[in-house]
């Protein structure tokens, strides 16, 4: 007698992959087969976007233990303040195959994150972002899980974690650590990260010269040949110098990079940034908001040699000029005609940049979405070069929530009027359009509000 095929897991599975989120429930209740698979799928992972949709959640995480154990994935970044919510709320919220978990909010205390950490013996991510409450305590229990576990860990804003414990964590977890995103660390941590051979994302940020020294920097760039990063974040670095820069070129991860965030180190020199834009030249995400080494030579450089390039934020760079953005306008790299592919820039604070190269960054590339003037920026001198860009069709906007971004009309949403603004208002109400591209800047992070035409 022949099996039934939905009988087999693989082909069950195969199935309820074609069937859209909104119809799974009612799969899970037309036979026991597609049961376990549906309530898998519908479980897995759970993103809730509401306080009133996290409450629902853990009533029926009340009712019933068996959808603890369907949770791989936990994700709750709250934007509002979470003081409201009873003590033991997470009480429920205790998964004992998780994988990832992600817990965003700045009121968060120990009392939440610390059992869930401590019933997930499978955990390969953790991400307690902006959680500024937290303590030691809250990630002990990654002493105690298995060893060589552990694959993504991002505390940003957690600088109440003891730095010995946060090292002891890594030492644990070093074979399998991919990516490791920490906020002021210390030399023993550095030295912890080091023994990482896998680690292909970085991020190290607001590192003061008194606890993270030149020489655990020296120490930890000298050995980085041992690993190939993708993505590198030092943002803030006090003793981050063009030495530094040098040996992130000339290692495997130089051709490697494609994300780098140098903001806001101010002993880097110009010659370490323009030894950079020689060798990384995979790069298509470059943020140096605030570098006071950058100089146009240097953002030539990056231009010339990047080809990849699609976020490029210099912010607060005042040594730019028009000069630095010549090759975009030009198309002309190394005598070929380059396509250029660049998505947003970033340009607020750049006083020596003029409206007429303005104006030809937003003529110029065609793949341009998002040009960010920031918020000194003159809005009636923003206004005059909108009016020329769109003189036959409605091409442009600007978006003050977005801090005075110009941002490129939709292609379906073209409007052939002449001369007619667009302006983003300020908008309360929550959204949840996640098509909307941003500046990688922080400056950019909100959502899009409604638009409003004015004459």
């Amino acid at each position: 007698m022949k099996q039934n095929p939905l009988l087999i897991t693989e082909i069950t599975r195969i199935l309820c992959s074609f069937i859209d989120p909104k119809d799974l429930l009612n799969l899970a209740l037309t036979c026991r087969v597609l049961h376990h698979e549906s309530c898998f799928r519908l479980w897995n992972t759970l993103n809730p976007k509401s306080h009133r949709t996290l409450r629902k959640i853990k009533n029926t995480l009340e009712t019933t233990e068996e959808y603890n154990k369907l949770v791989w994935k936990f994700c709750w970044s709250a934007r509002e303040d979470a003081h409201h919510l009873e003590r033991l709320f997470f009480d429920s919220f205790l998964f004992p195959n998780l994988r990832e978990l992600e817990f965003s909010n700045a009121a968060t205390q120990d009392h939440i994150v610390y059992p869930m950490i401590a019933a997930s013996p499978y955990l390969r991510s953790l991400n307690l972002s902006q959680c500024y409450c937290l303590s030691t305590d809250a990630i002990r229990p990654l002493l105690t899980m298995p060893k060589h576990r552990l694959e993504s860990l991002t505390l940003y804003g957690c600088g109440k974690i003891d730095p010995q414990v946060m090292a002891d964590i890594i030492y644990r977890h070093s074979s399998t650590l991919k990516r490791i995103r920490l906020t002021d660390i210390n030399d023993t941590i550095l030295d912890a990260i080091q023994t990482c051979k896998r680690l292909n994302d970085l991020g190290l940020e607001h590192c003061s010269d008194t606890t993270l020294s030149n020489t655990a920097l020296n120490r930890f760039f000298s050995a980085i040949n041992q690993v190939q990063l993708t993505q590198l974040r030092l943002r803030d670095i006090d003793n981050l110098t063009s030495d530094h820069l040098r040996s992130i070129s000339i290692s495997k991860s130089g051709t490697s990079l494609l994300h780098l965030d140098m903001s806001e180190c101010n002993r880097v020199k110009s010659d370490g940034v323009s030894f950079l834009a020689t060798k990384c030249t995979s790069l298509n995400t470059l943020l140096l908001a605030y570098q006071t080494g950058v100089t146009n030579g240097a953002i030539q450089l990056f231009i010339s040699n990047c080809h990849y390039l699609k976020h490029v934020d210099v912010s607060g760079c005042r040594l730019l000029t028009d000069h630095a953005f010549f090759p975009l306008l030009d198309g002309v790299i190394d005598d070929d005609i380059i396509p250029i592919i660049l998505e947003t820039l970033n340009v607020s604070g750049l006083d020596l940049l003029s409206a007429h190269s303005i104006h030809q960054l937003l003529t110029r590339l065609p793949r341009l979405q998002e040009l960010s003037l920031g918020v000194t920026y003159d809005l009636d001198e923003a206004d005059r070069i909108l009016d020329a860009v769109n003189t036959d069709q409605l091409r442009f906007f600007i978006d003050i929530e977005k801090y005075y971004t110009i941002c490129r009309m939709p292609t379906a949403s073209l409007i052939s009027l002449s001369k007619k603004r667009i302006l983003i208002l300020p908008n309360t109400t929550e959204t949840t359009n996640n098509d909307t591209i941003s500046l990688p800047s922080t400056s950019t992070w909100s959502l899009p509000p409604s638009i409003f035409q004015l004459e």
